[in-house]
């Protein structure tokens, strides 16, 4: 059973240079970390993005809104991954306010 965890990291950008924000750091992270994510797919819809693929052998899922103030991603992961949690969230945070600075 999957376990969603939410983060919100605020901005005060534009929703436009969020999101391009958004796409880079993600083609950043698929050529940094691209051997760890396999079959990983995005299909943006306007400023929501759903994702999906597998990390260390177990499969997530997630979305991403790019909102007017924030941007709230929020990930579906399988209980092993989701004993990691405490640890990927603070990571997560920290590289999503890098990138919406």
């Amino acid at each position: 059973m999957a376990k969603p965890i939410a983060i919100e990291i605020p901005h005060k950008l534009t929703e436009a240079e969020a999101k391009a924000r958004l796409v880079n750091g993600l083609a950043d992270a698929r050529a940094k970390y691209g051997k760890h994510l396999a079959g990983f797919t995005e299909t943006w819809n306007g400023n929501h993005m759903e994702f999906g693929g597998k990390v260390m052998g177990q499969h997530i899922s997630g979305r991403i809104d790019v909102l007017p103030q924030s941007v709230r991603v929020e990930v579906d992961l399988p209980m092993l991954l989701a004993m990691f949690a405490k640890k990927f969230i603070p990571q997560v945070e920290s590289e999503g306010r890098r990138l919406l600075r």
